[in-house]
């Protein structure tokens, strides 16, 4: 059986008491218990039903109950899942309000209006007022960071991250598909990863996109170390998370704990590993269970164990110390693959896939 107990403190009530000419104040308290797991919606619970895992629901009548007795996502939750497909999410189940009843995006004629007669040609689409289409956006960063947002590549603005990392924008944007970027330069300075996202903006609505985990940052100590050498690998992540720095392709895998201000620090000793050209990146992953969360990899640094070598720098993909249209000839070549053998890798993001988000950061970085 599931149990989640939660305790507030509804009231504190201070009663004088009089004991031998003297005055002695108690204090009593009144508390409510929340039982996840009795069939009993209690305060602070959205739904509790045994058994249901919250797993995705195409309606609200069909949404499922998770673990920690909140309602799993479901289409006419008003937040866009691309996960499961959705194009849009209206907050309902109705067609012929631009969002279908399965969240999908209805042309712009079909929001229902009259018909036409005889031969006047008229008729169709609403005439109402659409409104403004809006994105936003909510996530965690560094503590005390800016956080800069890009849209379809232009910057739109950018916002702080509070004490925890937290941060929220919002944004106007034109219907269709957009993409969205964040990033922001650590403590220290050193610029994170881009982090794209790509979904579609419905008309006349606000498309929420939340749960964004800006990667960690990342930089070592020493580029061109012995081997045998000792080398300090650090950044800034989300406070308080579990920070996973790969090795090379599974050659070896660090670990550590990013503090509450995001300062992460790990040690590398290699001893044991080869001479040769090495790339480490890093992510971070919080909560544990049903509440866990894990960020994209960082950017991929370079290390050369005993060997010659300099970095190049992201999206310098023939390391000429230029960005320019030799890179998106090599970016073209690996496109919709895993960027093979291209060194740097031409999946500049680090997602597994040559992509728009690739070219993106390309075109950010470009010098000519």
């Amino acid at each position: 059986m599931r149990l989640a107990l939660i305790i507030a403190a509804l009231s504190i009530v201070s009663v004088p008491l009089v004991t031998s000419g003297a005055t002695i104040a108690t204090t009593t308290t009144s508390l409510s218990v929340s039982i996840c797991g009795n069939s009993i919606v209690d305060d602070g619970e959205q739904c509790d039903v045994p058994g249901e895992t919250g797993v995705y629901s195409t309606t609200i009548t069909g949404r499922q109950c998770n673990a920690v007795c909140s309602f799993g996502p479901y289409c006419g939750d008003g937040i866009l899942q691309t996960t499961y497909t959705e194009e849009c999410d209206d907050g309902n189940n109705d067609n012929a309000d631009f969002c279908s009843a399965t969240c999908k995006i209805e042309p712009a004629g079909s929001g229902g209006g009259g018909a036409s007669g005889g031969g006047s040609g008229g008729g169709g689409g609403s005439s109402r007022d659409l409104g403004e289409s809006q994105i936003s956006i909510s996530g965690r960063a560094y503590p005390g960071r800016t956080i800069n947002i890009l849209l379809d590549t232009e910057s739109v603005g950018s916002v702080q991250a509070d004490s925890q990392g937290r941060f929220e924008f919002t944004t106007d944007a034109s219907p269709g598909t957009a993409t969205l970027g964040i990033w922001a330069n650590d403590s220290s300075g050193t610029r994170s990863i881009t982090l794209n996202s790509t979904f579609d903006v419905t008309q006349g609505a606000i498309t929420n996109v939340n749960g964004l985990i800006l990667p960690p940052t990342i930089r070592v100590s020493n580029t061109n170390p012995n081997p045998g050498d000792t080398v300090t690998v650090s950044g800034q992540s989300i406070p308080n998370a579990r920070i996973e720095v790969q090795v090379g392709s599974g050659a070896r895998t660090l670990t550590a704990s990013s503090s509450p201000a995001g300062q992460w620090q790990a040690t590398l000793n290699t001893s044991g590993l080869s001479a040769a050209e090495y790339t480490l990146r890093a992510r971070s992953l919080s909560g544990s269970g049903s509440l866990s969360g894990q960020s994209n990899f960082s950017s991929a640094i370079q290390l050369f164990l005993g060997v010659d070598g300099e970095a190049a720098a992201p999206s310098d993909l023939n390391r000429d110390n230029k960005i320019n249209l030799t890179d998106f000839s090599i970016l073209i070549f690996w496109w919709g693959t895993n960027g093979g053998d291209s060194n740097p890798s031409a999946d500049i993001n680090g997602n597994g896939r040559v992509a728009l988000e690739d070219f993106s950061i390309l075109l950010f970085n470009w010098s000519g």
